[in-house]
């Protein structure tokens, strides 16, 4: 396991996205990207080669999907949300996908007795 030293140059070492970059790159479709982009205005919506997703709808205001830095950006002067259910993740915490199920299967796995259990 890597140490916090390491950990912070490896994010410190990370390549800057600038908005200014990035506002240029999506009005651009290059050879193997797909999407559908308006060519009056730059507003679109491309998926990279490599793998990025991207979506502009004017200048500083879209969002952007990045599996190299395992993020999704969202560029925006006002944010809003609209939802039913808030559901909270604790950041201090590992993520994982699974939500009670996980407590359930590590009380099954602390317990020793794994057969009786799943049966």
């Amino acid at each position: 396991m890597e140490n916090w030293k390491d950990e912070l140059w490896e994010l410190d070492s990370m390549p800057t996205q600038e908005l200014d970059e990035l506002f240029i790159q999506s009005a651009e479709a290059k050879r193997n990207d797909v999407g559908l982009i308006n060519p009056s205005n730059g507003a679109g919506i491309l998926i990279r080669e490599d793998q990025t997703i991207e979506a502009f709808a004017d200048y500083g205001l879209g969002f952007r999907i990045d599996p190299v830095t395992q993020s999704f950006s969202i560029f925006a002067p006002t944010i809003k949300l609209f939802y039913n259910k808030k559901e909270e993740i604790s950041w201090d915490e590992e993520f994982t996908y699974f939500r009670g199920e996980y407590e359930e299967m590590k009380d099954i796995l602390e317990a020793g007795d794994v057969d009786e259990k799943l049966s």
